[in-house]
């Protein structure tokens, strides 16, 4: 039996970087707009992110040497109903513009899940980043 024991979130709609320790059971109790659906989708989109990892690089390649990631477009993310992409980053920034020398780059704002659990008395966690197309 597997038991998720912390969900980790950077830059996830109104979050900038939250730890949410999971124990037995666990209630999320808060005003309205103060998170909770944000931190049940947060670990939906693991979820989906984990599900096609799966189903297109398998248990097994855990590490793989050439592109590891994988995409994911909106059309994947159903059990999170939004009508933008964007929607899903923090003050929906997607990307961080800066100055080098007399150009300007460009990097990808990244949304961060981490969900840590216990199977088979064993530890793990499973780190995603996430870059929708």
């Amino acid at each position: 039996m597997i038991m998720l024991t912390k969900l980790k979130i950077n830059n996830f709609k109104k979050f900038d970087n939250i730890e949410v320790e999971l124990g037995q059971p666990v209630v999320f109790i808060g005003p309205n707009n103060s998170g909770k659906t944000t931190a049940l989708q947060a670990l939906a989109l693991w979820e989906v992110g984990y599900n096609k990892w799966l189903e297109k690089r398998g248990a097994d390649d855990i590490t793989p040497s050439k592109r590891p990631g994988i995409t994911i477009n909106r059309k994947d993310l159903f059990a999170l109903p939004i009508p933008a992409s964007n929607l899903l980053w923090k003050d929906r920034k997607t990307h961080l513009t800066r100055k080098e020398g007399n150009q300007q780059k460009t990097d990808f704002i990244f949304i961060d899940i981490i969900v840590e659990g216990i199977e088979a008395n064993k530890e793990w966690d499973s780190k995603g980043y996430l870059l929708l197309a």
